[in-house]
């Protein structure tokens, strides 16, 4: 075992979930970026923001609050966070 696999084995459950979220939702807008043609640069200018700011926020490690992501949404024309909407089966 190495030390990524000692230190992940005394992560919290909720912890490596929560960064598993947090880089999907960086991978996800790295995506609708690099399929709109825009750089970090472009989202950055669109929510005007520092690209250092956009930076940190895609870099999978920053907690986005969800007014933020909204805001990427709206900036980017494309859902980020999708709910579904069915009801829970009982």
């Amino acid at each position: 075992m190495d030390a990524f696999d000692r230190i992940a084995a005394r992560t919290p459950a909720q912890t490596r979930r929560t960064v598993a979220k947090m880089l999907d939702v960086a991978d996800r807008i790295h995506d609708i970026l690099q399929q709109k043609g825009m750089s970090q640069k472009d989202l950055a200018v669109a929510l005007r923001k520092s690209e250092s700011e956009i930076s940190k926020w895609l870099s999978g490690t920053h907690n986005l609050e969800l007014k933020t992501i909204i805001r990427i949404e709206e900036a980017l024309g494309e859902e980020i966070l999708v709910v579904p909407r069915q009801p829970l089966a009982a």
